[in-house]
């Protein structure tokens, strides 16, 4: 048995449908079909939602209908419009939203857990419209509501799963099914409450839903299907020339996703490397492409994989004369942090002082004024990390050498080596971020391919 899960841009159009079917006619065994949103569909919820809040209902609405007329079309040219069943539990679906962006209007409040139920919509909708057209395609399929399983905290927005239960339950729910169909088509990125309320995992959740799927049934495989043909040495919207790699390591693929690249979820590694279930990326548009595989062990090590960034970074730096010789200074530093729910990326340290980036956030103000009651506080923003990636960097011939000599000119305003031997990472001006990035894929990945 295999989870296989397909991004919105799987399900765009007809075409796309087409070869989703075609993937899966080429598998051989019982799979759990995991599905996002429709491409754009999430989006347009989100925007209802802020018009629906700033007290525009009739705009709000009007995209909801705009929406339900796209899906019911969509129907149509699957040659489905005469199910006249599938066609009632959109509408309803979509009537439900209206439901709940008429609470919204008459709040003026976009309240996390309704923000969550409207949402959550998009990938019920598509699950519906799939299971229907597999079923009419004479293929063994069942729909079901992930919901059943995913028991998650009251986190509306970004809620974690209770693993435990999520095992329970599939065990229970989900895999006496697999004697009986071929397929099960299901959610990604939704989940509820023990209470019943609808949640979500949060954006990118639907590679996370199908990496939770898998572990908790111990497949053999995990797909994530999606729009690029793998991981790539880097984002192929700054560098034409990137190109896909073939395989990774688990720990090289966490820190990809982690140091930002968009083919990943940064979760979504986790529950494989859980259960040393090996994971595929390919993509759908392509399915012919090898695509990357990610396995427990590196088949490369003391190779360069890839380079990754993330934007909008800030530095902070707090200094204090009291760090010198004391302790518990630092333990301080990141319980301030640690009580705002701000992530920190990485840490540099001097005798009298502490570096660390974080993701620009909106309680940074309030972190800040806490840390001036016992230091000095500087914050840098318009700030970008750069990471190279590769299992055993340490070991790679003349890596530090070329790095420092292709970066000669640029300032660097932190760099942090040594903490794992995965990845280097160095944080640079915002307007630095792309001429770093071309210099760096040309020195290691173009010169290797002349």
């Amino acid at each position: 048995m295999k989870v296989i899960k397909f991004g919105g841009t799987s399900l765009k159009d007809v075409a796309a449908i087409q070869n989703v079917i075609g993937i899966l006619d080429r598998n051989l065994q019982p799979c759990i079909v995991v599905l996002s949103a429709t491409a754009g569909t999430t989006n347009r919820f989100l925007e209802m939602i802020e018009l629906a809040a700033s007290g525009d209902k009739e705009r709000a609405f009007s995209l909801n209908r705009k929406l339900e007329k796209y899906h019911l079309e969509y129907i149509r040219q699957l040659g489905m419009y005469n199910n006249s069943e599938l066609k009632t539990e959109i509408k309803t679906l979509f009537s439900n939203v209206e439901t709940f962006l008429t609470g919204i209007f008459c709040i003026r409040e976009a309240i996390q857990r309704v923000c969550d139920a409207i949402v959550s919509n998009g990938e019920l909708i598509s699950t519906k419209i799939v299971a229907a057209y597999l079923k009419s395609q004479n293929k063994k399929c069942r729909w079901f509501d992930v919901r059943d399983i995913m028991i998650t905290d009251n986190q509306f927005g970004s809620a974690q799963p209770d693993i435990l239960q999520l095992q329970k339950r599939a065990d229970q729910k989900l895999k006496p099914l697999l004697s009986d169909y071929d397929i099960i088509v299901t959610q990604g990125f939704i989940g509820m409450t023990a209470q019943g309320l609808p949640t979500t995992l949060g954006r990118g959740g639907s590679d996370y839903t199908a990496s939770l799927i898998g572990e908790a049934l111990e497949a053999e495989s995990i797909e994530i299907w999606t729009d690029v043909s793998g991981v790539m040495t880097a984002d192929p919207r700054i560098i034409e020339s990137a190109y896909t790699q073939p395989d990774l390591s688990f720990k090289e693929a966490a820190e990809l996703a982690y140091f930002g690249a968009r083919v990943l979820h940064p979760s979504a590694i986790l529950p494989a490397i859980r259960k040393h279930i090996p994971v595929l990326v390919k993509n759908t548009l392509a399915p012919n492409d090898l695509g990357t595989e990610i396995t427990p062990e590196s088949k490369r090590p003391s190779v360069i994989k890839a380079i990754a960034f993330r934007k909008n970074i800030s530095i902070v730096t707090i200094e204090s004369s009291r760090m010198l010789m004391a302790y518990g200074f630092l333990e301080k530093i990141f319980d301030v942090f640690s009580r705002y729910k701000i992530s920190v990326d990485l840490v540099s340290t001097s005798e009298i002082s502490v570096s660390l980036t974080i993701d620009n956030n909106v309680s940074i103000n309030k972190a800040i004024k806490e840390l001036q009651d016992f230091s000095t506080v500087k914050v840098n923003q318009k700030m970008a990390i750069v990471s190279l990636v590769a299992e055993n960097i340490k070991d790679c011939p003349n890596f530090l050498c070329q790095v420092f000599q292709v970066l000669e000119g640029i300032s660097i305003e932190m760099i942090t080596f040594g903490a794992s031997n995965v990845n280097l990472s160095f944080v640079t001006k915002a307007n630095n971020l792309e001429k770093s990035v071309r210099l760096l894929h040309k020195v290691f990945f173009e010169q290797n391919e002349e």
